[in-house]
């Protein structure tokens, strides 16, 4: 398992190095393409809902498309979309046939992916916005590392035994000691970010980033499921692999802008 996933890593660190540096429609369409696949995860798990697949679809690319091209505006607009779709489905839809089930669980899946992917492409807009993406892409990857490795050594005290049984506090501790040491490495190379304020990104992204991982496990032990999907060796789906930066993109960006202000703006 331990080969699959560096094999992935290997294959996948070098592809989204360069959508971070690069950016712009590069960074657009690697975020296009991976909401997708979540989306396709989520739904797929929800199938017995009957989600509406093309409501969700629709609003997942424009959530995507007003973030990159307008930003948090353009969002918000694509939201307000959502909501349009979902009322003319409404008046179209079976009544009695747990409709508004049916409604809820598509429109969070669209609150949930798209729109944690949009706010990543927002964070990279922003000033700085390549060494702010570095810094989440290499906290939760440095956190989720510490956590793996520091679980399976000194691991004893279970942090949510029905939700991960694997998970320690021991490795949630020694995850954050991982995101901290990342940010503070980025911050080596980034004159213009306080120690103090990468410091506290590196905490709010080690911590919102295993509280993302949590949120979905209970979403999959909920539906009796070890991974959302196949796709990636190892680490499961799109959606197992990404599920941590969908929070910390978030997170980050509204960390960034109240903590940095004029700096990133």
């Amino acid at each position: 398992m331990l080969k699959q996933r560096l094999l992935v890593a290997v294959i996948g660190l070098p592809i989204g190095v360069a959508a971070i540096v690069f950016g712009s429609y590069y960074l657009f369409g690697i975020t296009i393409v991976l909401s997708l696949l979540g989306l396709h995860e989520y739904y797929t798990l929800l199938r017995p809902y009957r989600p509406n697949l093309l409501v969700g679809y629709l609003a997942g690319l424009g959530v995507l498309a007003g973030a990159f091209f307008v930003g948090i505006e353009g969002m918000l607009g694509a939201l307000a979309g959502l909501v349009v779709l979902i009322f003319f489905w409404s008046l179209l839809g079976e009544l009695g046939a747990h409709l508004v089930g049916r409604m809820a669980m598509t429109a969070f899946g669209v609150l949930w992916i798209p729109m944690g992917f949009a706010y990543l492409l927002m964070l990279r807009a922003l000033e700085h916005g390549m060494a702010l993406t570095i810094l989440v892409f290499s906290c939760t990857i440095l956190s989720d590392t510490f956590a793996f490795f520091v679980g399976r050594a000194i691991g004893r005290h279970k942090m949510a035994p029905r939700i991960s049984p694997k998970k320690s506090v021991e490795g949630a501790v020694g995850g954050l000691v991982g995101a901290v040491v990342a940010a503070l490495i980025v911050r080596i190379y980034s004159p213009w970010l306080p120690t103090r304020d990468a410091i506290i990104l590196g905490l709010i992204v080690g911590l919102v980033g295993q509280w993302g991982d949590l949120f979905e496990s209970a979403f999959k032990r909920d539906f009796r499921v070890k991974d959302s999907g196949k796709l990636l060796p190892g680490h499961g789906g799109v959606f197992d692999r990404f599920d941590s930066l969908l929070f910390a993109g978030f997170c980050a960006y509204w960390t960034a802008v109240v903590l940095l202000g004029d700096v990133v703006r």
